[in-house]
């Protein structure tokens, strides 16, 4: 696929909307997981299974979903995806007081995500103008903080109204509304990655040893950056309702605290991209702080220690993952390889995601307190700190075999 001579504003917009539909789906659970461990019972473990689940399809789907998209467009494989995340939906509403049951829904809810999280970012990306690119990653990379501050928004509004149940209606709703935007875009206007590849179309190229390494510490970092980062969301409010004693209502407006920071990060860390700024040495500074607010932990629990804490974590955790995607993408030699790129690196992000809140949950289990996850995490941070300072080596070796294609191209 060439390049486009302009930005296509509404494909864009669209790869915006799934991907932040994809993280309101994923994310709606943590603001009621505290009313749904009262209301039910469930595990620990089990509870943290509803988020982990998420990563399954996604770890065994992310490849053969990045080459399809790349072979038959993104909007064919959106269209599939969205009635499965309503279907996910509607399955968590039956039984919820079974915990298979509400585990069946959320991992129908996963195989969907799995779809939008290689889609949208390559119907993005590949639709925006190269001057727009680096603008338009960041917004991607604040995919996942916007919607998690639109479930946190909606969640104390739902919970105060008709229940928890509302959160997931809102979910079928939205997969509606985006089918038919999706059907839409698919029938009118230009289609960008929705073209089928043609018999004749150029076959993929062959990314060199050093792209191939680069892709895959890429995707190591987002395992180990994504497993942190998700056990932290998911078991934030119920850490602050259980060890601080708030309320839920109280409980979410501290996971606002990183949350609205993280999507203001990710486009500050786009527009600094834009302006020539390295994304192996933003992510590469951002890891390294993450890494000691892990093991500062356990002095910065409470009070202003704990305040400065959520908001430097908020910060870094905006730069981290708007270097990753940039990463992803600037790692192949043309849009059109993004999506594979992407259903690389996403296979690391949700390994992370199925491995993040498990590991968190048994260690407050088997240890009866949080100190030995905080410890276990500051580990696993401080090991993503050394693959970062390999990519640093790594990168530019990529590069220039990347951009070899291009010049022989243009020769």
């Amino acid at each position: 696929m060439s390049e486009p001579q302009g930005t296509r504003t509404p494909l864009v917009a669209l790869g915006l909307a799934l991907v932040v539909f994809a993280a309101f789906s994923q994310f709606k659970l943590p603001v009621v997981l505290p009313v749904l461990l009262e209301d039910y019972g469930y595990g620990r473990v089990l509870a943290g299974g509803f988020m982990s689940i998420f990563a399954v399809f996604g770890i065994l789907l992310s490849v053969p979903i990045g080459r399809l998209v790349a072979r038959r467009g993104a909007l064919a494989l959106v269209m599939a995806a969205l009635p499965v995340m309503a279907l996910g939906s509607a399955l968590c509403l039956v039984a919820p007081q079974w915990g298979t049951m509400m585990l069946a829904g959320r991992g129908l809810e996963g195989a969907a995500f799995a779809v939008l999280a290689v889609a949208g970012p390559a119907l993005a990306t590949a639709n925006a103008a190269p001057r727009h690119r680096p603008l338009v990653i960041g917004l991607i990379a604040a995919w996942v903080p916007t919607g998690q501050l639109l479930a946190a928004l909606l969640g104390p509004v739902a919970l105060n109204t008709a229940g928890w149940q509302s959160l997931w209606i809102v979910c079928l709703l939205l997969a509606a509304l985006l089918a038919g935007w999706t059907w839409h875009a698919m029938t009118c206007g230009p289609r960008g990655t929705t073209r089928r590849a043609t018999a004749a179309a150029a076959p993929a190229p062959r990314w060199s040893r050093a792209q191939w390494i680069a892709l895959l510490l890429t995707g190591s970092v987002f395992t180990l950056w994504t497993g942190q980062y998700l056990a932290y969301m998911t078991w934030l409010p119920a850490y602050l309702v259980e060890v601080q004693g708030l309320s839920v209502e109280r409980a979410i407006g501290g996971y606002l605290i990183p949350v609205v920071l993280v999507g203001a990060f990710n486009l500050t860390t786009g527009f600094l991209m834009q302006r020539g700024w390295r994304a192996q040495r933003l992510l590469f500074g951002a890891v390294v702080i993450q890494a000691a607010i892990w093991w500062l932990l356990p002095v910065t629990d409470s009070g202003a220690a704990g305040l400065l804490s959520l908001v430097v974590y908020g910060v870094t955790s905006g730069v981290a993952p708007t270097c990753l995607f940039a990463l992803s993408a600037h790692l192949v030699a043309t849009p059109g390889e993004t999506a594979r790129a992407f259903g690389v690196t996403m296979t690391g992000r949700n390994l992370g995601v199925l491995g993040g809140p498990l590991l968190l949950a048994l260690a407050v289990e088997s240890s009866g307190g949080w100190l030995a996850g905080s410890l276990l995490f500051a580990g696993l941070t401080t090991l993503a700190v050394g693959l970062c300072g390999a990519l640093l080596i790594m990168v530019p070796r990529a590069e220039r075999h990347s951009l070899q294609p291009a010049a022989s191209a243009g020769a």
